[in-house]
């Protein structure tokens, strides 16, 4: 697993001119102020509560038998410790991340990067833009509260992991191979990409090249085999006006684990609250029963997401990518086979882990991120069949 630069912005664009530039990579104020709002209002509710802020009529007090049987399985005042320690730590977690920054400067022919981190001071390197080998594209998955992105990533790749620059950075696949193109052009260095064979360097000339211009021109073969055996991965149905490969089973790893490892820990604190309110002759306080929707939601949501599978649907003269969620499909992306330039099967530096890029001018479509190299072959195949016949 190759080491791979920290980087904080999901958007970000390097703005280079007459061989100058200057830009800051960390997270946005206004991207960390919500989560630090939601954090305050966490310790304010527990805080509230703990001093009993919701509890009414309390000069009241319950008859004498109804008092002896009032035992909660736990004490309310844990929940409130709850809110205000979660609080707490979203607070201060996104005020340590919103501290954290890169700065990268073009200065003609020297390339200064300065990297910040809260407990360890900055470090500065300056290299000479000669010992850069490349511009790359790489695809990074991230975790995004409960939900899964791809980050876009073009940068100028030098073989120490703290020298390279991010140049184009975005959460949005569109006008990506675009970037790719033109910095490798306005630097002019070969075009850079991970593939399960090693590091592939292009001439970025031929990255305007379309899938079926390069059949055409003897650049790439069309090797599918229609007698091969499918893999066991997939399932394949032909249908009147199109073709489905959708992935069979769902494939477990770390991520997963740690997800259903939250999942239990919400259902047990579920489960709590229900006990604490079904002990209960009276009403239970708000906050227990907002503890007890929002566990509920959570789970729910996190079952959806564990569960999703992806579908390839080809078509005529598109590609669509879709997720198959338990009780509902949605699009995630789709791309016309003319406009597809690449296809390729790509490593992520980062998690060692391959998948299927399909690549436009303008879109970028990523497949089976958890699937065997092996079974991805089959696919790339597969697809360069389809585009060039």
């Amino acid at each position: 697993m190759n080491k791979v630069p920290l980087y904080f912005s999901n958007n970000l664009e390097f703005s280079i001119k007459n061989k100058k530039g200057f830009c800051t990579d960390r997270v946005k104020l206004k991207n960390v102020l919500p989560a630090i709002f939601f954090g305050c209002l966490l310790v304010a509710l527990g805080v509230y509560e703990w001093l009993n802020g919701f509890r009414y009529n309390e000069g009241e007090l319950p008859p004498v038998f109804e008092a002896s049987l009032y035992k909660p399985l736990i004490a309310a005042w844990v929940f409130d410790l709850c809110f205000i320690i979660i609080g707490l730590a979203v607070v201060s977690s996104n005020i340590c991340y919103f501290l954290r920054y890169n700065k990268y400067r073009i200065d003609g022919s020297k390339i200064t990067v300065i990297h910040r981190r809260l407990f360890h001071g900055k470090k500065i390197a300056v290299e000479d833009i000669k010992n850069y080998v490349g511009v790359r594209f790489r695809v990074e998955f991230l975790q995004v509260g409960l939900l899964t992105k791809n980050r876009y990533i073009v940068e100028l790749y030098h073989k120490n992991a703290d020298k390279i620059v991010p140049l184009y950075l975005s959460t949005d696949e569109y006008n990506v191979r675009r970037m790719w193109k033109e910095y490798a052009q306005k630097f002019k260095l070969p075009a850079v990409i991970f593939t399960d064979e090693g590091v592939k360097f292009i001439d970025s000339k031929s990255l305007n090249k379309s899938i079926s211009t390069q059949y055409k021109q003897g650049l790439i073969e069309d090797n599918y085999d229609e007698y091969e055996r499918l893999p066991k991965i997939f399932t394949y149905v032909r249908k009147k006006d199109k073709i489905v490969i959708k992935i069979k089973k769902i494939i477990w790893d770390a991520y997963n684990i740690i997800a259903w490892f939250f999942v239990g820990t919400l259902g047990v604190v579920l489960i709590a609250a229900a006990g604490t309110v079904l002990s209960s002759n009276q009403t239970c306080c708000s906050g227990i029963n907002l503890l007890m929707g929002l566990c509920l939601g959570l789970i729910i949501i996190m079952i959806q997401i564990l569960f999703r599978k992806e579908k390839l649907v080809i078509k005529r003269n598109k590609i669509v990518h879709t997720h198959k969620y338990m009780l509902f499909s949605t699009k995630h992306n789709q791309m016309m086979k003319k406009d597809i330039e690449s296809v390729e099967i790509t490593q992520n530096p980062a998690t060692g882990r391959c998948y299927v890029s399909i690549i436009s001018d303008d879109n970028t479509i990523a497949f089976g991120a958890k699937i065997a190299v092996k079974d991805l072959r089959w696919v790339k195949k597969f697809l360069i069949h389809e585009i060039v016949n």
